[in-house]
């Protein structure tokens, strides 16, 4: 082809045509400039197209995240009911007197246990860190999951602060040895009977006006507070999630 067009010019040069020269030359350079202009706009369709495809795979991804964070409302939701359906239960056997201090202290490490709340958000943390983000094109949609996102960060925090403090109320005895740690099964298992029997020999549980038995119940009912508290933020954040799973239902992702 290239010859082809050389030939031609070879040919308008040696019989003296210079006018048709020019107009095959302004002809040619034309024809470049579209084939240019053309090979720019296919590049432009082909890396539009791959975009909408990795737009799609986004969408489909993060619902995938949502609709795994639903289901992990539900069972850390299920865990706490159980937990708090304890608390209520210790209280009541703390006040069954006689009781014993190790079953009461059993159960409260059970009540109180925390399972750590941790949501995927692997897609869209992936989108902003790597500057991607630009590549969703639904305005409204790409708003409302930045808005998700702070919220969900929040609720993070806020059940956090409340692991922290539950955590600090446990421990805020005086003497963990009276309190009765020694009782509770795993670690009654590690000490030998030498070392248990050197430490003090508390009975509280079965004495109402025992201070620790007064705190340890006041302890119940925070506990109880804080963990209803829990339910609440996570009952929050699906209530939350509902809109941005809609629109990734039924605008992106089928």
């Amino acid at each position: 082809m290239i010859k082809f067009f050389r030939r031609i010019r070879y040919n308008l040069m040696s019989e003296n045509k210079t006018g048709k020269y020019f107009k095959y030359a302004i002809g040619e350079i034309l024809l470049v400039v579209i084939g240019i202009l053309i090979a720019l706009q296919i590049n432009n369709w082909n890396e539009n197209r791959k975009n909408k495809i990795a737009e799609a795979d986004y969408y489909c991804r993060i619902l995938d995240d949502f609709e795994f964070n639903e289901k992990l409302i539900d069972e850390t939701s299920e865990l706490i009911t159980n937990r708090i359906k304890l608390c209520k239960e210790l209280i009541m056997d703390l006040n069954n007197i006689p009781n014993k201090r190790s079953k009461i202290l059993n159960d409260f490490v059970v009540a109180v246990r925390q399972d750590v709340f941790v949501p995927s958000s692997i897609t869209f943390d992936d989108l902003t860190s790597s500057g991607q983000l630009k590549l969703l094109t639904d305005i409204k949609l790409k708003n409302r999951l930045i808005k998700h996102s702070t919220y969900l960060n929040n609720t993070l925090n806020l059940l956090q602060e409340n692991r922290n403090e539950l955590i600090k109320r446990m421990m805020d005895y005086e003497s963990t040895s009276e309190f009765g740690y020694q009782d509770i099964d795993y670690l009654n298992r590690e000490l030998d009977k030498e070392l248990i029997a050197l430490l003090p020999k508390n009975n509280w549980t079965n004495d109402p006006d025992s201070p620790m038995f007064l705190k340890f119940q006041d302890n119940l009912v925070f506990f109880t507070a804080m963990l209803i508290r829990q339910k609440q933020h996570l009952s929050n954040l699906k209530k939350e999630m509902q809109e941005p799973i809609e629109l990734l239902k039924d605008k992106k992702c089928k």
